[in-house]
């Protein structure tokens, strides 16, 4: 019998997850009529959730979409696996917890959705936010990314996560390190004239292209502005999905 992590891989359409980062839901349902193919997961975070939850709830109860709810939580363990247990639906295929939260946290989500049944959420553990450069890490004591996202991602798998977010520079040190067994979501995903120059309102320090990405070992592409930003959206998403069918 395949585990969660393999029924995922096995499942996902393509490896391409949108970041439905819009404002509201109206803009959200349009964006996922209109795209044609379909990206392989849709990403809902915190911005979204907490202006449309009812709306957004109730899409949940009713899609065939794998979901990936990314709410980064980080609280007690009771506190965690009580949320985690409260995902409506059964379309949520994943969501992630900070691996600063602790052992006891992360076993807590992850006993949490196991009581989901053979469907469950993956836990996937967010070890160093993909916005922390040198200066920043330095002044939370951290002076060496690789060692801080290596110890964090070590305790979190050893404690029941599925997974890890882990920025494309550190993946080809992270698949050294666990091997092929954890699943591994990629953000900060950018085309090649959007990496260099960065944009001065982009926070994702450690973007790489998608090909990049995939070659080092990445399960899944997180893309949100290179599609949201297109006015031609579906040719974007339709790009990514031939890309990865090549790598």
């Amino acid at each position: 019998m395949p585990t969660p992590v393999e029924h995922l891989r096995r499942m996902l359409a393509n490896p391409v997850c949108l970041a439905l980062d819009v404002p509201d839901w109206e803009r959200g349902r349009s964006l996922l009529d209109l795209l044609e193919p379909r990206p392989g997961m849709v990403k809902i975070g915190p911005v979204l959730y907490m202006r449309e939850g009812r709306r957004v709830s109730e899409w949940l109860e009713n899609t065939d979409r794998p979901v990936f709810l990314d709410f980064k939580w980080h609280d007690i363990p009771h506190t965690v696996g009580e949320a985690v247990a409260g995902i409506p639906g059964h379309a949520v295929r994943m969501v992630t917890v900070h691996a600063q939260g602790g052992a006891r946290m992360i076993a807590s989500a992850r006993e949490a959705a196991e009581l989901k049944g053979s469907d469950r959420p993956l836990v996937v553990a967010v070890t160093l936010l993909t916005h922390l450069d040198a200066m920043e890490l330095a002044k939370l004591g951290v002076h060496d990314r690789w060692k801080e996202v290596q110890k964090l991602g070590s305790v979190a798998l050893a404690s029941g996560a599925d997974g890890l977010v882990m920025s494309p520079g550190d993946l080809v040190q992270a698949r050294l390190e666990w091997g092929p067994s954890p699943f591994f979501v990629t953000p900060g995903i950018r085309f090649e004239t959007q990496t260099s120059p960065r944009k001065p309102a982009d926070d994702q320090v450690l973007a790489e292209t998608p090909e990049t990405a995939l070659k080092k070992g990445s399960d899944l592409l997180v893309v949100g502005r290179p599609i949201l930003e297109s006015p031609q959206p579906s040719e974007v998403l339709g790009a990514l999905i031939r890309m990865s069918r090549t790598v």
